[in-house]
């Protein structure tokens, strides 16, 4: 220790706090200033030197919050404007620098090595490296209306960093990626598929390897789940362990409803002499390392990392050191693919060798961007209790976007020297920036799937993509919004290896289903869609749509407008599609409306964006749609019935919009399109009474077009749907588009303005050339849609 050179920087104090507050007691709820604070105080009573080193501090860095992570971010108890400033004046510090992080899990690593190259330059004494995470009393103030205010704050010295470089393109955005647990599966699939597990197999890794954390979680003081949970528990799907994107399950990802802080204080060997420090306790950092990757769709192996392989090749190699050396290793565990990828760039066997010191981001708890910081504290108090043995600490930020590696030790290192150059040795990040790319594609296309993923909210799949490649180059494409259908084939295809078609829409790519409707799904596609509840028919150029739930009186819940917003997305894009029939099965209903039971149960009631039906929020219609009223047409029934273009009724048929009896109203468009069919004063009578007419009423009104005998709704329906087609269906799509420009706008004028734009179209048509020339030549034309 004596010949160590004084400006060798050297980690003196680690501190660490986790508050399990329960929401009840105010005064005691954590904030992200106490728990740096505690962590803080913990430090430097660790030290042994509390005074000397509250004197000595004159540089403060606090890691980024997660709440000032995102720049849409929003701060319901309150923001402190300057953290590292007020977190010095807490701790009575005069720090000349104080620095707010850029967003990033690589940060605290990325922090120490930066503040041991200032040391050892001489441009700081000591530095308090600190940070918190108070997401856990966030969420149950915002549950319990608790009344906390975290805007407290000093003015101060602040070098704020603000949010660092985009870590995703605005193509990667457009086309699926997003938050982590929906994009790290692009890396957990490519490695799958490089492993050759099927998901099964795959899930059983991931949760044997997490078997492991959590039993050292189960160990840690500090840390905000200290329970184990097994292997079998792990891998299965239930309420307490319920999906989160495929191929996680809950316990998978990192837990951020965490209570956490944790803080280190570094200074100079001759500084921690000079302060009184116990030498016993001091850990050096013998060798750092740093990197950056590309984009995630730029990478051209999405089952590696090269950032990762070059910081910790730069540690090691710096240290001196091989992973045969290393007897603690904390890999960052925000998702089992960045251990196990980290594992193998290592050589080390997760098996038989502990990946983590702490217990892993999902069981020791995922401190936002600060977990490391704990990782670098726990290895500290390892590395004590087995002095001259060696640790690495892995931190990684981003999508293995930033990743900031380091090897500790107590044994002295000889000679320290920063790093020359910037963090990662030799020309490793060069070759990273340089490496070829591949070429992303925004069109129409077909490409082998490389990687997946549908994400999950109660219990239901929300959203999906591919990505996918060719001789062209990779391709993002993603699943239309509310395409539930999709999504759950999606889920079940395990598509990596297949074929997938992709469409390019006004920007975006979407992934093509693999057949029509009504046409089963070729070898090697995506399996069919799947509709339970609704049945589909394709007659020519006639697509016949059956509400099929005869026994709950075709009432429909969230999982049917879901599949009835994809089948009329579909049927309006198809162009062989000319005109859609609606109808109920069965003899009782048309549609009763909303299934209040499934309500009445808590049931998921969420709704696609174009409504109720997938039709009643659906305004760009251009295809005529006809409902078949085969009976009851109550509530949501109606509304179907209103925002259909043709209607026929059984002469049974009964209707009424009742929703004012149950304290309801019928807002899926019955107020408004009711009004505007049959004037305000005969609807207001009937909303306002909710009271049922007949078949007969509903004609005189307007509502439907024709009242037939009984059993005749969808025999009358097809008869005028056969009308429809004798006329040209780009015509009638005109002749839609302009009044649903008049509907739009409400003024016969301004409507009008349109006609030029949409005549001009028409007239470009082949069904134009043919109707005037079939009308010159005396003959029945024949449409083309076209």
């Amino acid at each position: 220790m004596l010949e160590t050179d004084p400006r060798t920087p050297v980690l003196v104090g680690v501190g660490q706090i986790v508050r399990h507050w329960d929401g009840k007691d105010v005064a005691a709820a954590p904030s992200p200033l106490g728990l740096q604070a505690d962590a803080a105080r913990a430090a430097l009573a660790d030290s042994g030197a509390a005074a000397a080193l509250t004197d000595l501090i004159d540089s403060v860095f606090v890691v980024r919050a997660n709440h000032d992570s995102m720049r849409s971010a929003r701060h319901p108890l309150g923001r402190c404007a300057n953290p590292p400033a007020t977190l010095a004046a807490e701790l009575g510090l005069a720090p000349a620098r104080c620095v707010y992080s850029v967003v990033g899990g690589d940060q605290p690593q990325a922090l120490v090595n930066e503040a041991a190259g200032a040391i050892f330059a001489g441009e700081t004494r000591a530095v308090l490296l600190a940070g918190s995470e108070a997401i856990s009393a966030l969420k149950l103030a915002l549950k319990t209306k608790a009344r906390l205010d975290w805007s407290h704050g000093v003015d101060g010295p602040l070098e704020d960093r603000g949010f660092g470089p985009t870590l995703l393109s605005e193509y990667e955005i457009a086309n699926g990626l997003g938050m982590p647990t929906q994009s790290y599966t692009v890396f957990e699939h490519a490695l799958r598929n490089r492993l050759g597990l099927d998901q099964a197999a795959y899930v059983d890794l991931m949760s044997e390897l997490l078997e492991g954390f959590s039993a050292v979680a189960a160990q840690n003081p500090y840390a905000q789940f200290p329970e184990a949970r097994d292997r079998a528990f792990l891998a299965t799907e239930s309420a307490a362990n319920y999906r989160i994107a495929d191929p996680y399950l809950k316990w998978h990802v990192a837990q951020d409803a965490v209570n956490q802080g944790a803080a280190l204080i570094l200074t100079s060997v001759g500084a921690a002499r000079a302060a009184g420090t116990d030498p016993s306790k001091w850990v050096f950092l013998h060798g750092y390392a740093a990197a950056k990757d590309r984009l995630i769709t730029e990478r051209p192996d999405l089952s590696r990392s090269r950032a990762m392989e070059a910081a910790l090749r730069g540690a090691l190699d710096m240290a001196g050191k091989t992973t045969a050396d290393i007897s603690q290793f904390d890999l960052y565990s925000c998702f089992p693919c960045a251990v196990l990828i980290a594992a193998e760039i290592l050589g080390l066997d997760w098996r038989s060798t502990p990946c983590t010191v702490t217990g892993g981001l999902p069981f020791f708890g995922g401190a936002g961007n600060n977990y490391s910081m704990h990782a670098i504290a726990t290895m500290a108090e390892r590395m004590r209790a087995a002095p001259g043995t060696w640790g690495l600490v892995l931190a990684n930020g981003g999508f293995l976007s930033k990743e900031a590696a380091g090897v500790y030790s107590t044994t002295p290192p000889d000679g320290w020297r920063p790093r020359q150059g910037g963090d990662v040795a030799g020309d490793l990040q060069a070759r990273i920036d340089a490496a070829p790319a591949p070429r992303l594609l925004a069109e129409a296309t077909e490409a082998t799937v490389e990687a997946y993923t549908v994400t999950w909210q109660k219990g239901q799949p929300s959203h999906g993509y591919v990505i996918a490649a060719n001789s062209e180059g990779r391709i993002l494409a993603r699943v239309r919004t509310g395409h539930r259908p999709t999504l759950h084939s999606l889920h079940a295809a395990d598509p990596v290896g297949q074929k997938v078609r992709v469409v390019h829409e006004n920007g975006v790519n979407f992934i093509a289903p693999s057949h029509r409707l009504c046409e089963p799904a070729p070898a090697g596609g995506l399996p069919e869609r799947r509709f339970e509840h609704v049945r589909v028919r394709r007659d020519g150029h006639v697509l016949e749509v059956t509400l099929n739930r005869p026994d709950a009186m075709n009432a429909l819940h969230s999982a049917v407008h879901f599949e009835l917003h994809e089948i009329w997305d579909e049927f309006e894009r198809d162009p062989d599609l000319w005109v859609g029939l609606i109808t109920g099965a069965g003899d009782r209903a048309f549609c009763s409306g909303n299934d209040l039971k499934v309500t009445a149960r808590g049931g998921d009631m969420s709704m696609p964006p174009t409504g109720f039906a997938g039709l009643c929020s659906r305004f760009d219609r251009t295809k005529p749609v006809i409902a078949a009223v085969n009976g009851v047409a109550m509530g949501g029934g109606l509304e179907i019935v209103l925002a259909c273009d043709l209607a026929v009724a059984d002469s049974k048929a009964r209707f009424a919009l009742p929703e004012v009896k149950v304290g309801l109203y019928a807002a899926a468009g019955g107020v408004q399109r009711l009004t505007r069919q049959i004037g305000r004063k005969a609807a207001m009578e009937l909303i306002l009474t909710g009271r049922h007419f007949d078949a007969a009423e509903a004609e005189a009104l307007g509502i439907i077009n024709q009242q037939v005998e009984d059993g005749q709704a969808m025999t009358a329906a097809r008869a005028l749907a056969a009308r429809l087609l004798e006329n040209s269906p780009s015509a009638i799509r005109a002749s839609k588009e302009a009044l649903n420009r008049f509907e739009e706008l409400e003024s016969l004028e301004k409507a009008m303005e349109a006609n030029g734009r949409i005549f001009g179209r028409l007239m470009r048509t082949r069904d134009f050339r043919e109707g005037v020339a079939a009308f010159a030549e005396k003959r029945k034309p024949q449409w083309s849609g076209s």
